[in-house]
């Protein structure tokens, strides 16, 4: 099926359920609109919207669909089916066509901003199968775009603050792309830059997400002190939503644990496992859709990890590997982090195999994030007593990473 012929398929089925329960389209924007917190079109926007929608002309973005879902009392597989777990249509191959939203010259319009959002989950779903290294470009080539009508006025007045923060969400989107392909000052300085339109545009749950975005990377590059900072100023917040103070305490138990306070990290990572068992909340943002019980794990691995006990890593570095196996790009960087664990804990057999597992995805996958995360990996084998076996095709990996366009 095609992504018009699926868009189609949505489009009918949203039309059918409105009518089922006999609401007009203004009624079907007034429901919505009571689901969308945040940064919420005036209601002829939205009709125009559902009317787009219905006719399958253009997707809908995940903060719309959560928003249908909760409208319908229906669960959002049920509505929308597991598109993102699924990957990217045969379409999306081509992602070298992919670029800003067309205004034809025009300014911005409803229709432009609608495109912007719709753009901005084409990229998330090739990141999750190809990852940052190519996919950034053009996500800041989107990013740039928008942010230029901004600057220049190049937009209806109607539509200003909708576009604001549809700019802020799609950068938020290319920071994340930076990150991933190890472009970690590009990544801090779009982050800041989407942080203002966020928070210009009132959007207090995406101004959540980047600011957590700059705790992630504080621990990424080693500063906890940092990252603590941010997520303790956040967490001390009234009315966080379930799923953005899970977020928090994992970057706070992450921090804690690269500070050597062993017990402080797991109460943090446990009061995010806690804030999460009761499943997504009508008060939890469209983004949060990715912290599982599965990334807890993978936090809570990386925590042992960090604070020198790989063997009670490796285990839950295992189950994320298992756990994450249908999203391409998170099952790279989960077999990499798994197998610094097995090399530091001397755990031969079980890397040997692992490497068979990373060496089959490379050329697959470009995250230099993960890449550079490999050499050092087959670095410290070399400096280690490794079997001749893990030695061999360790050096064969790296040759194999060593061809890869950079």
């Amino acid at each position: 099926m095609t992504t018009a012929d699926e868009r189609r398929r949505i489009g009918a089925l949203l039309q059918s359920e409105r009518r089922r329960r006999r609401w007009s389209k203004p009624d079907m924007a007034r429901r919505l609109a009571a689901h969308v917190p945040d940064q919420c079109p005036d209601r002829e926007t939205l009709i125009s919207y559902i009317k787009r929608w219905e006719a399958g002309k253009v997707s809908i973005s995940e903060r719309y669909q959560f928003a249908y879902a909760a409208a319908f009392d229906m669960d959002i597989e049920e509505l929308f089916g597991r598109q993102a777990a699924a990957g990217p249509p045969d379409e999306l191959a081509a992602a070298g066509a992919l670029g800003p939203p067309n205004s034809n010259g025009r300014p911005a319009d409803m229709e432009y901003v609608a495109n912007l959002r719709e753009t901005g989950q084409t990229l998330v779903k090739l990141d999750t199968v190809y990852g940052g290294d190519e996919v950034f470009p053009l996500a800041l080539r989107v990013f740039r775009d928008a942010r230029r009508k901004l600057a220049v006025g190049a937009y209806e007045p109607k539509v200003e603050r909708d576009l604001v923060a549809a700019t802020g969400e799609v950068g938020e989107i290319a920071a994340w792309l930076a990150y991933d392909a190890d472009r970690q000052a590009e990544s801090r300085q779009i982050i800041l830059e989407a942080l203002l339109l966020s928070r210009q545009a009132g959007d207090r749950n995406m101004e959540l997400f980047e600011l957590a975005h700059l705790s992630m990377q504080s621990v990424y590059l080693g500063h906890p002190a940092e990252a603590l900072r941010i997520a303790d100023g956040l967490l001390g917040a009234q009315h966080l939503a379930p799923r953005v103070a899970a977020v928090l305490n994992i970057r706070r138990g992450r921090a804690l644990a690269q500070l050597g306070d062993r017990n402080g990290a797991f109460d943090a990572i446990g009061s995010a496992r806690s804030a999460i068992a009761g499943g997504i909340s009508e008060r939890d943002p469209y983004w949060t859709w990715w912290v599982t019980e599965t990334e807890v794990a993978w936090h809570q691995g990386m925590a042992h990890a960090e604070l020198g006990d790989w063997g009670a890593a490796i285990p839950l570095l295992h189950e994320t590997v298992e756990g994450r196996a249908a999203f391409q790009r998170a099952l790279y960087n989960d077999r990499a982090h798994l197998l610094n664990a097995l090399v530091h804990a001397a755990s031969w057999a079980d890397a040997e195999q692992v490497i068979g597992d990373i060496s089959a995805q490379v050329g697959e996958v470009g995250s230099s994030r993960t890449t550079n995360l490999l050499r050092r990996i087959v670095r410290h084998i070399g400096d280690a007593d490794a079997p001749s076996t893990v030695s061999d095709i360790a050096h064969d990996l790296l040759g194999r990473l060593d061809e890869q366009p950079h």
